[in-house]
């Protein structure tokens, strides 16, 4: 007589199983094994999604919060579609069917963070924060930061990395919380203005060098710029401008392979040196340092 076999259950996912392939580059973190905690933090990452990225799930099996930090693209929840633009946040987890879409004109940009757990499940059930909700941040900053610190700190590995990565995630949560707007906050022509001013500042972030020239390709004045973006920004233009040039340069550093003389020309600075203190001021590390440190990385 043969002995019949019993069948072994299907291996418990990875959290790098659901990691998608449509991106065009990602700083991404996940812890291999469990730590047996009651917030069990999976993973986390930023995207820089591809023209064609698209994820269709019935479910999922963690919690998931995804942040938008540029592009456009559209999210549904359990069949309700919403537009994505910098600052929507949405949270989906089990039994939440989810539908993510790029726009191919203006690809996305985005951050996500995955948990589980029943103290993860009471934390948000406590701060009414629960799977499904899509809501809007207009400073949008501070969750940058955050989230930009949880990958550097879940990277580590560390004996500490997976208690830091909790509380953060749990900043983040309360964050999104406390600063998500109604939809009528944005439903003013003050903020359909900065919306413009914004959208001109990514779209043409090589070419304008200064306040003023980012005021006359707006067809504003530089002072009334500026009031738009204490009111619906946590940075001044000229700040946000800045940004977006240095983490176009650290891209030219990282991907491209550019020296630090080519990459301070392509991002506008004649001058390497000015372009240096700049990009210090931004990523908190000289070019030449972060340029060794990160081909070290991708060396290992």
């Amino acid at each position: 007589m043969n002995k019949r076999v019993p069948r072994r259950p299907d291996p418990a996912p990875h959290p790098s199983d659901f990691r998608s392939r449509q991106v065009e580059a990602s700083r991404v973190f996940f812890f291999d094994e469990p730590a047996g905690t009651d917030f069990e933090i999976k993973g986390g990452g930023f995207e820089r999604c591809r023209p064609d990225y698209r994820i269709d799930r019935p479910d999922f099996p963690w919690f998931l919060l995804e942040y938008v930090h540029g592009g456009r693209g559209t999210v549904s929840l359990n069949g309700v579609e919403t537009p994505l633009k910098s600052g929507v946040f949405f949270l989906y987890g089990p039994g939440i069917e989810h539908h993510i879409a790029s726009d191919p004109e203006k690809p996305l940009l985005k951050y996500f963070a995955g948990f589980a757990g029943p103290a993860a499940a009471a934390f948000l059930e406590h701060h009414d924060f629960q799977p499904g909700i899509i809501s809007h941040c207009l400073k949008s900053e501070p969750i940058r930061r955050a989230f930009d610190t949880l990958i550097e700190r879940g990277s580590r590995n560390s004996k500490y990395s997976r208690p830091l990565c909790v509380a953060i995630i749990q900043q983040l949560i309360l964050m999104c919380r406390e600063d998500a707007v109604s939809a009528g906050s944005t439903d003013t022509r003050a903020f359909a203005t900065f919306s413009r001013v914004r959208e001109c500042i990514e779209e043409r972030f090589h070419e304008l060098g200064s306040l003023d020239a980012v005021a006359a390709a707006c067809d504003l004045d530089a002072p009334y710029l500026c009031r738009l973006f204490a009111r619906f920004h946590d940075e001044s233009p000229y700040q946000f401008l800045t940004r977006l040039k240095m983490q176009h340069a650290a891209s030219l550093l990282l991907e491209e392979g550019m020296s630090v003389k080519e990459a301070a020309r392509a991002s506008g600075f004649p001058d390497p040196f000015h372009f240096s203190r700049v990009f210090k001021s931004v990523h908190r590390v000289p070019p030449s340092r972060f340029r060794e440190a990160m081909h070290a990385k991708k060396t290992r």
